[in-house]
């Protein structure tokens, strides 16, 4: 599976004033041309605001794929399209959508090797930046909440880079599917179980099913 990094993104966390409330946030993330370099926790320069929901080893990269913005506009019929990265995204990737990617998936990004640990939950930073209070509901009912990446090897990264992945996941549990198993679309007791036992899912989603079973 082979696609490329459209954009990387990058952005210290900074106060924001949006949809009537003041919060703290990274989210409006900027789009870089020259190589970041990828650290094992966040690419060089950005940062998040709620370090207790995001960021950490098993949140080091948000992805957002960048066949989604089309389907978004499609559907919102916005005054202003929505461009890259209005989901917060560090990487806008070609290729790489939550149907075709599974948990525990590796993949060569420019010197990175990163590997994918859960979908992203969308939150009310989300819905305010954009100013649609409906935007979780539809996110999660879409399927298309992008994800989080671990660093299993530090590089820069740039813009435009090819993206191969380079190993597929035995358990194949894709995105789509950990995201219906989240949300309470898919009750099946052995498929819940058997996302809980990829030993490479992101620890606190692990736990977050734990308590549902």
């Amino acid at each position: 599976m082979n696609g490329k990094v459209v954009s990387l993104n990058i952005k210290l966390p900074e106060q924001v004033q949006a949809s009537g409330r003041s919060f703290f946030t990274g989210y409006n993330k900027i789009p870089q041309q020259e190589p970041v370099f990828l650290h094992k926790t966040h690419f060089e320069g950005d940062g998040v605001g709620d370090t207790v929901h995001h960021g950490g080893f098993d949140q080091a990269v948000c992805v957002y794929p960048y066949e989604c913005y089309e389907k978004w506009n499609a559907e919102l019929e916005l005054d202003t399209p929505l461009v890259i990265p209005s989901f917060g995204e560090n990487i806008t990737p070609l290729g790489f959508l939550e149907d075709d990617v599974y948990i525990g998936d590796v993949i060569q990004m420019g010197e990175a090797v990163v590997q994918i640990t859960q979908p992203r939950q969308p939150c009310n930073t989300l819905a305010s930046i954009l100013c649609r209070p409906d935007m979780i509901k539809r996110v999660v009912d879409t399927g298309r909440t992008g994800y989080y990446l671990r660093v299993l090897k530090e590089g820069l990264v740039t813009a435009g880079d090819e993206m191969v992945r380079i190993e597929k996941h035995p358990a194949g549990i894709s995105v789509t599917e950990a995201n219906q198993i989240k949300y309470g679309f898919e009750k099946d007791p052995a498929k819940i179980q058997r996302l809980i036992d990829v030993k490479e899912l992101a620890e606190n989603f692990r736990q977050s099913l734990i308590k549902k079973t």
